[in-house]
């Protein structure tokens, strides 16, 4: 048992964790700002032009807007046309809405793509199931689904195929789901703020296990290793 290879992994997915709430955090921050300073448009909007219909909510949301009269910015556009309708704009930027549940599952895939394709492989190599230097193969996926299991990232696993594999809809492997309770096969997966606070949570659980794996016994103390992170040594 590699203790001391055991602790850099512990503080390498800390790191990478860190990395990806806080890309989270910053993006729905700057949704939320997007958002009210779109709202704070249309409600000068209505204060100019009074009663006009042209003042409504309903007709603003079908003018076209741009970010630089949002966020001050020209940034260069890259899709097709370098204008928004400004409803369609208010639907992908606010509290729960499209970017939220994109972005999520954006951070699913990266965070499961980190451990199974890296993490799980070096904490394999790090308590001696697999040889220094082991790549993705299919003999090192049977030993690592014999040594180095856990719920949770098994979880995840049925969480990202439902999202890559299945187009975003609850595969039937989400019924086996030990963490990860909130969606039934055939339901469509939307990780809101709430689910992806969990999810953050989880993760920052399993990363207090590694470091706990990379405690060496000391007689007569005993310290469990949580059980998120599940392992076989």
């Amino acid at each position: 048992m590699d203790y001391k290879r055991l602790l850099e992994l512990f503080w390498e997915f800390g790191s990478k964790l860190e990395a990806l709430s806080t890309l989270y955090l910053d993006s729905i921050a700057g949704y939320s700002i997007l958002h009210e300073r779109l709202l704070a448009k249309q409600e000068n909007v209505k204060r100019l032009l009074g009663d006009d219909e042209c003042a409504s909510v309903e007709f603003q949301d079908t003018c076209s807007v741009i970010y630089k009269h949002i966020c001050g910015k020209d940034f260069v556009p890259i899709a097709t046309s370098p204008v928004m309708k400004q409803g369609a704009m208010k639907k992908r930027v606010c509290e729960n809405g499209q970017n939220y549940l994109l972005l999520g599952n954006l951070c699913v895939v990266s965070a499961y793509s980190y451990w199974e394709e890296y993490l799980r492989i070096e904490i394999g190599i790090a308590i001696g199931v697999l040889r220094k230097g082991s790549k993705n193969s299919d003999e090192v996926r049977k030993i690592l689904n014999q040594h180095v299991k856990s719920d949770f990232w098994g979880d995840m696993r049925y969480l990202r195929n439902s999202i890559v594999h299945n187009n975003g809809i609850a595969c039937s492997d989400m019924s086996k789901c030990k963490f990860i309770k909130w969606f039934k096969p055939g339901q469509r997966i939307e990780l809101d703020y709430d689910k992806m606070r969990e999810i953050f949570l989880l993760m920052g659980q399993f990363r207090n296990g590694l470091h706990s794996m990379s405690l060496p016994p000391q007689k007569g103390i005993r310290i469990p290793v949580s059980k998120i992170a599940d392992f076989d040594d």
